[in-house]
């Protein structure tokens, strides 16, 4: 679908917007406006990362909006964010995704109302376009923060298996990845686009400084949820490594009785013990001091405590 969001004739500005384009609809456009061909083939990649590139006149801008309709069991950059192309004329603006969004129907409505005298156009709608892309990512890093929360408190109990622990931590860490790097590469992308704007950088400064508070606070949410999936497999070879301490504690204890049981229970004739009058005391008397010499030498070596 394409749609002339804003004609002025008084300044000659255009925004055409495309949605979900054919191939067809893409290439009026491009012929339209004079777009460079390998820069609408990027527009056809879904899995196309962030960039920006200047070509002459006009900027080519990709960049990935979080998708607030994506699974949460989504760890891709093509799953979890949906892909904005925008090429910035002196006199136009090309917007193409596959899919809408709510922030970009609000953009649009805002400037359907207000384009009237003002100047720059272009750079103040790309403006609001960051911005808008920038906020998408606040509340799924909030809600895997309260996520991270939850699981650290469970990792130091035996309230969940092990293996679904670092399933869901392993998921939580490749999913903070994915907004830390769409975050650092909107933050490059506008540091390229204040260069083009001198006279307008500090209308843009402000959207870089909250984009890169975004980007420290998913930077520290990927280095939480690795340093925790860090602790949980330590965690969890600690409790294995006391469980075989106690199963070697008890065989220690119970290798020397065995080996007294293992002589006494062979079925020689001739054994001087058995006819002993106190050899069934005796016998007793040999294994209880045994045990007591093993525990106490445990003892000694602080092999007992915890």
């Amino acid at each position: 679908m394409v749609e002339s969001v804003i004609i002025n004739k008084d300044t000659g500005f255009e925004w055409t917007n495309l949605v979900d384009p054919s191939l067809r609809e893409l290439s009026q456009v491009a012929v339209q406006y004079d777009l460079h061909p390998t820069s609408v083939q990027d527009c056809l990649e879904p899995e196309h990362l962030p960039k920006y590139e200047r070509i002459g006149e006009v900027s080519f801008v990709i960049v990935r909006m979080f998708d607030e309709h994506s699974s949460k069991e989504a760890d891709t950059v093509r799953k979890m964010t949906n892909k904005i192309a925008c090429f910035i004329g002196k006199n136009f603006l090309v917007t193409i995704h596959r899919q809408d969004h709510e922030h970009l129907k609000v953009i649009r409505n805002k400037w359907r109302i207000y384009h009237k005298n003002q100047q720059n156009l272009a750079f103040m709608i790309m403006l609001d376009i960051y911005a808008s892309v920038a906020q998408t990512y606040e509340s799924p890093i909030n809600a895997a923060a309260e996520e991270l929360e939850e699981y650290e408190s469970l990792i130091f109990t035996d309230s969940a298996p092990a293996a679904t622990i670092i399933a869901k931590l392993y998921l939580l860490r490749r999913r903070a990845s994915v907004i830390k790097n769409m975050l650092t590469s909107l933050h490059e992308i506008m540091l390229k686009a204040s260069a083009s704007f001198v006279d307008k950088s500090p209308y843009l400064q402000d959207v870089i400084d909250n984009t890169s508070r975004l980007q420290y606070q998913a930077a520290q949410l990927y280095e939480d949820a690795n340093n925790l999936l860090s602790i949980h497999l330590s965690l969890s070879s600690h409790r294995t490594n006391e469980v075989m301490r106690v199963l070697t504690i008890i065989s220690v204890f119970f290798m020397p009785l065995t080996f007294i049981v293992g002589i006494y229970g062979m079925n020689f004739k001739y054994m001087p013990e058995l006819e002993m009058e106190w050899g069934y005391a005796m016998t007793w008397l040999l294994m209880l001091s045994v045990v007591g010499i093993i525990y106490f030498w445990f003892r000694k070596k602080g092999w007992l405590r915890d």
